[in-house]
C-alpha cells in the first residue's frame, strides 16, 4: 500500500499542509477533516480508496490544525472561510473541477462547497456529517454574547501539557465524540509537537470559541439545493447522525443522494474495526462514476 506523501502549498495569506494519496491520474480528491482533527483522520481510508479506484487524495490539514498556517491573530474561525481556503487553493493548483470527502466539521465544509460551486465539484462522499451546525435565527444575539464572552477568557487559559504523545492521544480519547486509542494516536502523532516542557496541541487554541455568527436551517437548507454533484453520506448507527431530524430534512434537499447506515462511531472511518466497510462503501461510489 502506498506510503503517503507529505505537502505543503503557500496561498498569499496562509500556508496548507496534509498528506496525499494517489498518482494524479483523476481529478483530485480534497479530503477535509473534523473540528480539531487532522488530515491524519483519512490514513486507513484514503490509501484503500486511491488504491481501488486510482483516485488522487489530497487530505488536507485545515486552516488552524495540524501542520497547517494558524489565522490571524484578532480573527475568528468561521466555517465558511474553509470554503474560500479551498477555493483559492484549488486556483493555485489549476484545478479546475474536484471531487470532495469530508468527516464531521470537514463534511460541512463540503456540504456548503458544493452548493456555493456546483460547477467546480464533481462528486461528494460526506461521513458523519450534512452541512455545518445551525443556530435558530432568533437565538444569534446569545451565539455571539458566549462567544465574545469565550473570546475574552480564551487569554486566560493555559494549553493542556502531556509528557508523550501517547498520553496525548489517551486525552483525545476522552474528547468530543466516541474514539479509540487506535484511531486517536495517528492524530496525536500529527496533531501534537514537542516543546521543552513536554507534548502541546499543534491546534490553534481559538478554535475552541464558539463561532460568533452560525448559518440557520433555512440558510443551510439553500445550500443543500444548489448542490448538482452525486453525494454519498456514510452514518454510523453509533455516530452523531442517527435518527437526527435535521440531518433527513437537509438530506431531503439534495437532489441526488445516497445515505449508507454501517456499524460504528462518529469516527468509523478512522477505526480499525469499521474502516473496511466505509472504504468499500466510497469505493463503490466512486466506482460508479
Amino acid at each position: 500500500m502506498q506510503e503517503p506523501i507529505p505537502f505543503q502549498i503557500d496561498l498569499d495569506y496562509i500556508s496548507l499542509s496534509g498528506l496525499r494519496w494517489g498518482k494524479g491520474h483523476h481529478k483530485p480528491v480534497l479530503a477535509m477533516h473534523g473540528w480539531l482533527d487532522n488530515c491524519q483522520s483519512f490514513n486507513r481510508v484514503a490509501p484503500l480508496m486511491a488504491e481501488a479506484c486510482d483516485l488522487d487524495i489530497w487530505a488536507i490539514d485545515l486552516v488552524g490544525h495540524g501542520h497547517s498556517g494558524h489565522r490571524p491573530k484578532g480573527s475568528y474561525y468561521h466555517i465558511w472561510d474553509n470554503v474560500i481556503d479551498m477555493a483559492l487553493l484549488m486556483d493555485a493548483q489549476g484545478w479546475e473541477q474536484v471531487d470532495l470527502l469530508g468527516h464531521s466539521m470537514g463534511a460541512g465544509v463540503a456540504t456548503l462547497m458544493a452548493g456555493a460551486m456546483p460547477d467546480w465539484v464533481g462528486r461528494v462522499g460526506l461521513i458523519e456529517g450534512l452541512g455545518p451546525l445551525s443556530t435558530p435565527a432568533e437565538e444569534s444575539p446569545q451565539q455571539l454574547t458566549q462567544a465574545i464572552g469565550r473570546y475574552k477568557l480564551q487569554t486566560y487559559k493555559t494549553p493542556p501539557c502531556y509528557t508523550s504523545v501517547e498520553e496525548a492521544a489517551e486525552a483525545r480519547m476522552r474528547g468530543i465524540g466516541e474514539i479509540s486509542y487506535q484511531a486517536a494516536l495517528p492524530l496525536a502523532e500529527r496533531g501534537a509537537r514537542q516543546d521543552e516542557d513536554g507534548w502541546r496541541w499543534r491546534s490553534d487554541a481559538r478554535l475552541r470559541i464558539p463561532s460568533p455568527v452560525r448559518l440557520t436551517e433555512a440558510q443551510i437548507y439553500s445550500f443543500c439545493d444548489a448542490i448538482k454533484a452525486p453525494t454519498q453520506l456514510i452514518i454510523g448507527d453509533h455516530g452523531f447522525l442517527v435518527d437526527r431530524e435535521n440531518t433527513r430534512l437537509r438530506k431531503e434537499r439534495v437532489a441526488d443522494i445516497e445515505q449508507v447506515v454501517l456499524p460504528g462511531n462518529h469516527h468509523l472511518h478512522l477505526e480499525p474495526d469499521t474502516v473496511t466497510a466505509v472504504a468499500e462503501s466510497l469505493i463503490a461510489f466512486w466506482g460508479s462514476a
